[in-house]
């Protein structure tokens, strides 16, 4: 896996990339045992159109131009940049496996945001074996946890 400096660089100096709009999130889903095989999808966001460019960099790198949002109308997308990130994912990993060794959960697979709310964060939630979300949210500037959460999956079914 590419780290978020890396994919991006590959993606702003690729052909593929139209210069349209503001970085606001990278992101990737996995199960656990792939996190290694694992692609990140870039997001810029146009203010314009109110629409997400989105760029998976891979080998190739594909593109989905224009994608509405799924926002709440009050809420503002922020953008930020690539190098304000100090804490990259695999020391931001570390701290939810630790989280998730202290709650004896073991993950099947991953979600992970990085976005700007406020402050710049990762946002990483497990699905576990024993169906539960493990959620942390920490902060990519200074690694301090932000949040964490232990949901049940079940919970969504009421």
């Amino acid at each position: 896996m590419l780290t978020i400096q890396e994919s991006y660089q590959k993606l702003i100096k690729s052909k593929e990339f139209k210069k349209n709009g503001s970085l606001c999130s990278l992101f990737f889903t996995s199960d656990i045992d792939d996190i290694e095989k694992s692609s990140w999808q870039i997001d810029f966001y146009n203010k314009e159109s109110d629409t997400i460019t989105s760029y998976v960099v891979n080998k190739n790198i594909e593109v989905n131009q224009d994608s509405e949002i799924f926002k709440e109308e009050a809420t503002k997308i922020e953008d930020f940049k690539i190098e304000d990130v100090k804490i990259d994912f695999r020391e931001a990993l570390k701290t939810a496996e630790d989280l998730l060794k202290k709650n004896k959960e073991e993950a099947t697979k991953i979600i992970v945001m990085l976005q700007k709310q406020n402050n710049i964060s990762w946002n990483i939630s497990f699905i576990t074996k024993i169906f539960n979300i493990i959620n942390i949210r920490i902060d990519a500037v200074n690694g301090k946890i932000l949040e964490e959460k232990k949901i049940p999956l079940l919970e969504f079914k009421k």
